[in-house]
């Protein structure tokens, strides 16, 4: 699914030393490490949003933003501005087709994979209400089947349980742990929760001060204090 060799990630400089990496499809990774240790700027440049320093990242055996269709990815931070009207719904339909010129049209095969997916992140109380007018834990689950619908081999997910309250992160990690059981699909996972969700990952990637590291086991990173473990 991911393969690196000898990459070093920055911006104008270098922020890791080189490091090699090789993980398999269908992988559930979590990655952790300090702010500034180079976790974000990972996702950024397999999307192709950053280049390399030096090395190079294959990202399903293509270069960085050769194959963005089969990935999706949800930032930290999103900030959309939506109709006051727009269903959480709507906007799962909108994003399968947003590419098409014209009046939206929506087949009924797409429609059952969206009522599908809403069911499958557990946000089919609230889909049908305005999109602005949920709390921020429905929003993430919405933007979750958002990120489905189009059926990617890859999903990025950075800090996807920041700024939740527990009932809402239980909601959340309930709901990946459901995709883990019916979707086929690989999914990197960054986040400071790293012990809420550390059970229903296969492994972990350890940016630190002496490197970037893989591990099997939540074991060899417990000396990183800053993901709670």
């Amino acid at each position: 699914m991911i393969n690196c060799n000898n990459l070093i990630l920055g911006y104008d400089k270098a922020i890791t030393p080189a490091f090699n990496l090789a993980i398999n499809d269908n992988q559930w990774i979590g990655i952790i490490g300090k702010n500034g240790a180079g976790k974000s700027t990972f996702l950024k440049t397999m999307l192709g949003n950053l280049a390399v320093i030096s090395g190079s990242i294959k990202i399903l055996g293509q270069a960085p933003g050769k194959i963005n269709q089969l990935i999706s990815y949800i930032p930290q931070e999103r900030e959309i501005n939506l109709a006051d009207r727009m269903s959480g719904i709507s906007l799962i339909l909108s994003s399968a087709v947003g590419w098409r010129f014209g009046l939206p049209w929506y087949s009924h095969k797409l429609r059952r994979r969206v009522a599908e997916l809403i069911e499958l992140v557990g946000a089919g109380d609230y889909a049908h209400q305005p999109f602005n007018t949920l709390s921020g834990g429905q929003k993430k689950r919405i933007y979750l089947a958002q990120a489905l619908v189009n059926q990617p081999r890859l999903l990025l997910l950075d800090e996807p349980l920041a700024d939740l309250d527990p009932h809402a992160k239980q909601h959340f990690i309930a709901a990946l742990q459901k995709i883990h059981q019916h979707q086929k699909l690989g999914l990197l996972i960054i986040s400071h929760d790293m012990h809420e969700i550390a059970c229903h990952l296969d492994a972990f990637i350890h940016f630190s001060s002496t490197g970037v590291h893989f591990c099997e086991t939540i074991e060899c990173v417990k000396e990183d204090s800053y993901v709670g473990v």
